[in-house]
């Protein structure tokens, strides 16, 4: 029974120093090949893992914080003959925090943040070459729209919208390129206009209104 045992214990060792010498290997030309993992430098701890198909990630990676090594900082799914890579980047409790597509390591298209403590949508942003382009929306605790705003390389242009956590319009305005341009208009928690004027390059200009109880009560020229 104790050989038996003995014989057991040097194959399931053998196994495993098999395993081992199987990771980290090299193709023919030098390029990661197979299962990689690797840790960080001078320590124990794990910085990445994943597989290679001849230099080319394959699969599931996970990669981790140098200091945190319950729960990895972000996990990326590589598929084969795609360019794009799918992203999620995770809090070092484990939860997400954002989720997306990358090419190149820079964001694309459609990406999703998440309220820590629910695990709700937060914001919805659209990017092209890792710049923000298209429209951006952010959300309360409670799901309704805190506020909907058009982008364009990086910049807001066009229209946005800002609302309270109750869903009442508190802001209309316009920009471009950044600043603010066009028609604004200022609303109170009721919905009720209290400010309308217009922006040129972040400066105000020409007749702005003031309201109170929905009556003119002020006007001013910029």
């Amino acid at each position: 029974m104790k050989k038996f045992s003995l014989l057991i214990f040097l194959f399931l060792t053998g196994l495993q120093m098999y395993a081992q010498e199987k990771t980290n290997q090299l193709d023919s030309e030098s390029r990661r090949h197979g299962k990689w993992a690797v840790n960080f430098e001078g320590t124990s701890q794990l910085k990445f893992e994943g597989n290679f198909e001849h230099g080319k990630e394959i699969g599931e990676f996970r990669f981790y914080k140098k200091g945190f090594a319950l729960h990895p900082s972000a996990i990326m799914n590589f598929k084969k003959g795609l360019d794009s890579v799918k992203v999620t980047y995770y809090t070092q409790k484990g939860e997400p925090i954002s989720t997306g597509k990358m090419i190149d390591k820079k964001r694309e298209g459609k990406w999703i943040y998440f309220h820590q403590a629910s695990q709700d949508t937060m914001m919805i942003e659209a990017y092209k070459n890792d710049q923000l382009n298209g429209l951006q929306k952010t959300f309360f605790k409670n799901g309704n729209l805190a506020e909907r705003t058009e982008y364009k390389n990086d910049k807001k242009h066009g229209e946005s919208f800002v609302y309270a956590e109750g869903g009442a319009l508190l802001q209309h305005l316009h920009f471009v390129n950044g600043e603010l341009h066009g028609p604004v208009f200022y609303y109170n928690s009721k919905g009720e206009k209290i400010i309308e004027g217009q922006y040129a390059q972040d400066q105000k200009k020409g007749n702005w209104k003031y309201y109170e109880n929905k009556k003119l009560t002020e006007e001013k020229e910029f």
